[in-house]
């Protein structure tokens, strides 16, 4: 299946474990939520607002984390 063929959104999953962490995934608009299709162009405008307004630090390719709730919350009302 074609990327271009559906829309896409990234949407967040929580790391069960650590609560101020959460994962990037796409959800395509005929349903499956996967990590497959996720590029680097996705994340970098994400990456880079964190580090402008210094709310939370990208820590691997799809993963984010934060030093609180509150800091989260910012995040996921911007990008959510």
């Amino acid at each position: 299946v074609s990327q271009s063929r559906y829309n896409l959104k990234i949407v967040w999953e929580r790391d069960t474990a650590y609560p101020l962490i959460v994962i990037a995934r796409i959800a395509y608009d005929h349903g499956p939520i996967t990590q497959t299709g996720l590029r680097e162009n996705n994340l970098e405008p994400i990456q880079e607002w964190c580090m402008h307004n210094r709310c939370g630090r990208r820590t691997s390719f799809d993963t984010f984390k934060f030093r609180n709730e509150a800091e989260l919350s910012m995040f996921l009302l911007k990008w959510g």
